[in-house]
């Protein structure tokens, strides 16, 4: 990653917040939706306020985002999925099963997860058909995906698996949101994911840019 994990938590919380159209937060509710302490938040925030991609005070109250898609542009270009920490299975199914099999342990289990990458542009522009299933689960629960995957038959591989388990800390759940009874990440976290996969994802990432600039402009 070019920026730290608690930078692309401020800023995640920050695009989402600012893209779904809700009150501008204050520097203690960042803090809390981000998980970082305060003077990190205030910190952060003051870079973003030096690169003009935020403002604060002077009659706004709370941290106003000046331009939501120029600043998730740049998030893109900072962000690395391929950075992240990962478990890989093998499955015979096709994604699409899969998708529907995870959905289905994972409500009857109580563990947490949104899929993401092709996964996810299922969900909101069709632009890819998957050829593997990207998911985000929490780092704490691996040990239990992997005895859930095992008795289902999804075999674990150190590289090359269809089946692609990335494991994170609460904060990138931020925003994850139900489609026909499937989690998915938020739009901002779905288009750095595309952006910094590269190939296809780059063009699909442009499309999630086109579908939350229309949305901006409805409001």
């Amino acid at each position: 990653m070019l920026i730290s994990d608690k930078f692309n938590s401020v800023i995640r919380v920050l695009l989402i917040n600012s893209l779904e159209g809700q009150p501008n937060l204050t520097l203690s509710q960042l803090s809390k939706k981000a998980n970082v302490f305060p003077s990190m938040a205030k910190k952060l925030v003051l870079k973003l306020i030096r690169s003009e991609y935020a403002t604060i005070g002077k009659g706004i109250r709370g941290i106003k985002i000046t331009n939501p898609l120029k600043l998730m542009k740049a998030w893109g270009y900072c962000y690395s999925i391929r950075e992240l920490d990962k478990a890989e299975f093998v499955a015979a199914e096709r994604p699409q099963y899969v998708m529907v099999k995870i959905a289905n342990i994972a409500k009857a289990q109580g563990l947490k997860y949104a899929f993401t990458v092709f996964s996810a542009t299922e969900h909101v522009s069709p632009y890819v058909a998957p050829s593997a299933t990207h998911l985000y689960v929490l780092k704490k629960d691996i040990k239990e995906w992997q005895h859930i995957f095992f008795s289902q038959n999804i075999l674990q591989t150190e590289d090359g698996g269809n089946v692609i388990c990335l494991l994170v800390d609460e904060e990138y759940f931020e925003g994850v949101w139900n489609s026909r009874e499937m989690m998915v990440v938020s739009l901002p976290q779905l288009y750095a994911d595309l952006f910094s996969y590269g190939g296809r994802g780059e063009e699909a990432a442009d499309e999630i840019l086109s579908i939350l600039s229309r949305k901006l402009n409805n409001v």
